[in-house]
């Protein structure tokens, strides 16, 4: 991003200090808490013009660690935001920590909301990240409007003695943009609001399990170690509208365009089946030959179905065809590293670059985010192929939907299986010629935009090349 482009308002500097009181059988750390402002500071940038109404001091004198009832009582500090031109203004609110800290923000907690809504709900502040991270993203404020924010932050009722004697700092930064601020890539737009890996699904806000989640895989036969941030759920924020239609965001993927160049990507599923089809009429699973692909990528799909501006966003991209010789003792974690591994049939391809595939298993089974009795670990931990009996563990994952399908991923013991996901939630291998539905899957090219939109099916994101 253009930092000159950028205007920074440091609108208030919150100081958490832990100090050491001993008390004779405590287990538990003492906190002096410190918010530093003045009252009533009004600083402007461009147009955007900002007042703290409550820039006192705000004290907790040797009080000890809070639930978050009780630090949701505590008083916030607020601040308002103002347009005060005739055009919008662009702006996000983010922390800046001080890197003189010697307390790790994964001890504080934090809520922070707004006039017009919004509502983090309790989070821990390690949840949005360290050094300088966005609490709020990328907003638009219309002429003349306003906007005014509280923000709570208290210690964790669960730090132990190892937070006695530190301190953290950090500022609140407002930063505005410009008419020339340049709109971020897609990418950009939802890895802002992606989860930490080890953020808990069930202990996270409403919004958070929307949203993106971090996974990290070692490196396999033809990939290094990679990150990928995937959507979860029943039902998370990743409607699109693309070719007309609606369609899902499997998540944001570092991939190779078969040039070597690797950057990450947008990757897209249809929402429903174009039909169910064969997988190759000839009997044989080797992709870069299947008649589905043929049908897909030079056929009366890619010729008929989708629109040239559709066709104008698709990048290619290495698909990687590794196989599984099993069926039923496959995770999420293992059928990923199969696939992208060089076990095939006698003569199979190990990888295709292309523009239209198929999901891969893994893309199922990592989609899931468990449930009440079925956790998210248990689901990720067990075989694809025993899902059936696990009712958590498909029904709280979106790609689900009662229908069999197909994926891109051969089996690598037999010519003519190919695994698919059952409607009954397992998945399994089938014989190409048969037919599954089909769910077209695509990788948007790195530089596509989105202009509109919040995910949720009833406002889709808005792409735009």
């Amino acid at each position: 991003m253009d930092k000159t482009r950028k205007k920074y308002i440091v609108l208030v500097i919150v100081t958490i200090v832990i100090s050491v009181i001993a008390l004779i059988g405590a287990s538990y750390a003492l906190l002096t808490m410190t918010i530093q402002g003045d009252k009533k500071i009004t600083l402007t940038a461009g147009i955007l013009k900002v007042d703290f109404e409550d820039g006192n001091y705000i004290n907790l004198d040797n009080a000890a660690p809070m639930t978050d009832a009780q630090g949701q009582k505590l008083t916030p500090y607020t601040f308002t935001i103002t347009n005060t031109g005739n055009i919008n203004a662009y702006y996000h609110v983010s922390l800046e920590e001080e890197a003189t800290n010697t307390l790790t923000n994964n001890y504080l907690k934090m809520r922070l909301t707004n006039d017009a809504g919004y509502d983090s709900g309790v989070v821990q502040v390690s949840s949005y990240g360290t050094g300088t991270f966005d609490i709020k993203s990328e907003e638009t404020l219309e002429p003349s409007d306003t906007v005014t924010y509280t923000l709570w932050m208290w210690l964790d009722n669960d730090a132990d003695n190892s937070a006695q004697g530190k301190e953290y700092k950090s500022k609140i930064v407002v930063t505005s943009y410009d008419r020339a601020q340049p709109v971020p890539t897609a990418v950009d737009t939802i890895l802002a609001k992606a989860n930490p890996e080890d953020l808990d699904f069930n202990s996270a806000t409403s919004e958070q399990q929307k949203e993106m989640w971090t996974f990290s895989h070692p490196a396999t036969e033809q990939t290094t170690a990679l990150t990928d941030y995937r959507y979860i759920g029943a039902n998370p924020n990743n409607y699109v509208t693309f070719n007309n239609e609606t369609w899902r965001i499997i998540g944001v993927f570092s991939v190779d365009d078969g040039t070597g160049n690797v950057e990450q990507r947008l990757k897209l599923i249809r929402n429903e089946s174009i039909g169910d089809i064969a997988w190759d009429s000839n009997n044989i699973n080797d992709w870069p030959n299947a008649t589905l692909n043929t049908n897909l990528n030079n056929g009366d799909y890619w010729t008929n179905s989708l629109t040239s501006d559709a066709k104008s966003m698709i990048g290619d991209t290495v698909w990687y065809l590794g196989g599984s010789g099993s069926n039923n003792d496959v995770t999420a974690s293992m059928f990923y590293e199969r696939e992208r591994g060089t076990t095939v049939y006698s003569g199979r391809s190990t990888s295709w670059t292309g523009k239209v595939g198929l999901m891969y298993p893994s893309d199922y089974g990592y989609a899931t985010s468990g449930g009440t009795t079925t956790d998210r670990n248990t689901c990720l931990n067990k075989k694809l192929y025993s899902w059936d009996s696990v009712s958590d563990c498909y029904n709280n994952d979106w790609i689900f939907n009662s229908a069999h399908q197909w994926t891109i991923t051969p089996h690598a013991s037999t010519s003519d299986r190919v695994f698919s996901l059952r409607s009954t939630g397992y998945v399994h291998s089938n014989i190409t010629s048969i037919t599954n539905g089909v769910r077209p899957v695509v990788f948007l090219k790195s530089s596509i935009k989105i202009v509109d939109g919040d995910g949720s099916s009833s406002n889709p994101y808005i792409l735009q090349s």
